[in-house]
């Protein structure tokens, strides 16, 4: 029953849909048949409530296929564009719109140049680069082929992250690639830092207004028919749905490192307890974490700019001391363009503002990654009369945003628990060694009993094939490997046996080769078929996964002649490296030219055979 049923052809929310098909199936003939009567015995003594679902006698419904629709395009790497296309198509549904909500990938050309009126939500990803969903689109946008689009008008939300110097790139692109073309904007573009709740949903508001005014059909019931909300039912109890802005406080089981003594890196195993929660996730998906920044870096700061951890500040209708801001409202461990700068001028710091200002984009980006703003404090400190405020660090300094980890378990093994493989980020200016918020919060703060917000990331472009006899290689490096060991677990439980190769690098084979134990007991029970190791630093000459792609090259073409999918998890230059090896074993495989081999890697990623989880 129900069984069709998706929150994107329904006013149901996806935890809903589990509930009903979940309440009902389990129903017998006579229980349905009385809650058919009741269902509609509710209906009838409500049906003033319900303009948008019952047609009023006599009112002549303008055909649907007259009806123009909105298309709602997204391409998202980690799934908080898709999310939030998904929430606009719904919430444009319930005023009545016809709506179409879909990847970028699955836009053609010959369905681009029929379009009317889209909303496009892109992600930008690394330096610039579009998500994979956007990448077929724009090569086709920047090419000779590109058809004329006049009869569009459309609207952009792009996402992104002020700590990269290529901050929405992706987004203003599109549009402009978009508008070369001929297209024309509705309403001007908006762009999305990492806390881009409140922006994202003034948007989408934006653009169901808009549609009510230039797509809504004219009925006989009136605008009020078109821009109420349908009446939703709810015929099993409502359960509070976990998410970003309403976190499960999870509590911490288990806390170990993972990496031996003498390592260059700091790997802890981290289990959480879901009991209760009703969250459920996928092998592939990841988990949304609230850290906190410590105390002694909160005083730090405080310190350096000589403000009053007790001083308090008004934000978002509540009072908050200067160390409450700091410790959970504020970014510390991030830097972005705009902090630096902003900091600058506030502090009167003329040496900051020739020296940032000098500096190419590399260098800038090199000068922001290795520090905090702790670092600035102290090495470009205030000068002379200047002063930063309270008011003024709550402004320069971006809001907090949650951190997200690969999930390195499935619940069809760890039931009500969720794994986490967290490595330490490390950087040091000046000899001052400064550690990543939620790495240093969950690696060496938080103890069993302790409780950490978390809330699940669906990413269903990081998942197992539905056909569990298709062959995966599964090449990561690092904490990369995470996901890997939720599939394996996974395809355990289910008593399947697909051909699996696991390509895994780390500095050293005796202290970095995470849950190697686990990955040779699946071995020696035939799940795991072949482990490659490249272990960087145990030889002269460093070797790293994308190496033995290319040594493996014979091999790596038999299991794509197999249809094997390729998964790649890790590091942004690794990903890049590794795709880079890829491309020569298509090009050696087959005797193509870098163009057709572009091509051949073009094709296996629209083919759902080459998937990316890079960060």
């Amino acid at each position: 029953m129900f069984k069709a049923l998706k929150a994107e052809n329904s006013p149901f929310t996806e935890l809903q849909i589990q509930q009903l098909q979940a309440s009902l199936d389990s129903l017998d003939v006579a229980q349905t048949a009385w809650l058919s009567g009741y269902i509609a015995g509710r209906l009838a003594s409500q049906a003033d409530l319900l303009p948008t679902l019952v047609s009023a006698p006599g009112a002549a419904a303008e055909p649907a296929s007259a009806v123009k629709p909105l298309h709602v395009f997204f391409a998202s790497q980690t799934g908080n564009g898709e999310e939030i296309a998904r929430e606009l198509g719904r919430e444009a549904q319930r005023t009545g719109l016809k709506v179409e909500v879909q990847s970028l990938s699955a836009l053609r050309p010959a369905a681009l140049k029929k379009l009317e009126y889209a909303a496009f939500v892109i992600s930008t990803h690394g330096e610039g680069d579009p998500p994979d969903d956007a990448l077929d689109l724009i090569e086709y946008l920047e090419s000779p082929r590109a058809v004329r689009l006049e009869n569009l008008k459309f609207r952009v939300l792009a996402l992104g992250d002020r700590s990269y110097s290529q901050f929405c790139a992706a987004g203003r692109k599109l549009e402009a690639l978009l508008l070369a073309q001929g297209a024309s904007v509705f309403a001007e573009r908006v762009e999305c830092d990492v806390d881009y709740q409140e922006a994202a949903t003034s948007w989408s508001v934006e653009v169901v207004r808009f549609g009510q005014d230039q797509l809504a059909p004219e009925t006989s019931a009136g605008p009020a028919a078109i821009n109420a909300a349908p009446a939703r039912l709810s015929i099993v109890p409502q359960t509070v749905r976990w998410n970003r802005t309403n976190p499960y406080a999870a509590t911490v089981e288990r806390v170990q490192k993972i990496t031996g003594s003498g390592s260059e890196k700091d790997v802890y195993h981290l289990e959480l307890s879901l009991e209760g929660s009703g969250l459920e996730y996928q092998p592939g998906d990841a988990l949304g974490v609230w850290a906190h920044n410590r105390h002694e870096l909160v005083e730090e700061v405080l310190a350096g700019l000589q403000i009053d951890s007790a001083e308090e500040i008004e934000l978002d209708g509540q009072r908050h001391s200067a160390h409450e801001l700091l410790a959970r409202r504020r970014e510390l461990t991030r830097l972005s363009n705009d902090t630096i700068e902003a900091y600058s001028l506030l502090a009167g710091n003329e040496e900051l503002q020739h020296h940032f200002g000098q500096l190419d984009e590399a260098r800038r980006r090199e000068f922001i990654e290795s520090r905090q703003f702790a670092d600035l404090v102290s090495e470009f400190p205030v000068q002379g009369d200047a002063r930063i405020g309270l008011e003024d660090l709550a402004r320069i300094l971006r809001p907090l945003a949650s951190r997200s980890y690969s999930i390195a378990s499935s619940q069809a093994v760890v039931e009500e628990e969720v794994h986490l493989t967290v490595a330490t980020l490390v950087s040091r200016v000046n000899g001052t060694e400064r550690r990543g918020i939620a790495s240093d919060y969950l690696n060496y703060h938080v103890q069993p009993g302790d409780e950490v917000g978390v809330f699940i990331e669906p990413n269903r472009r990081f998942r197992l094939p539905e056909n569990r006899d298709t062959p995966l290689i599964m090449i990561g490096a690092g904490t990369g490997v995470a996901p890997y060991r939720g599939f394996l677990q996974q395809l355990e439980s289910e008593g399947q046996a697909p051909d699996t190769w696991l390509i895994f690098g780390n500095p050293h084979l005796r202290t970095d080769f995470l849950y190697q134990k686990e990955w040779l007991e699946w071995r020696s029970r035939g799940l795991l078929k072949r482990i490659d190791g490249a272990f960087s630093r145990d030889q002269a000459q460093k070797h790293y996964v994308q190496h033995i792609v290319r040594e493996q090259a014979a091999r790596i073409g038999q299991w794509l002649d197999n249809q094997a999918r390729i998964y790649i998890c890790g590091g942004l230059a690794m990903g890049r490296e590794v795709e880079d090896a890829l491309r020569d074993v298509l090009a050696e495989r087959d005797g193509w030219s870098l163009e057709q081999a572009n091509e051949g890697l073009a094709a296996l990623r629209r083919q759902g055979r080459l998937l990316k989880d890079l960060y």
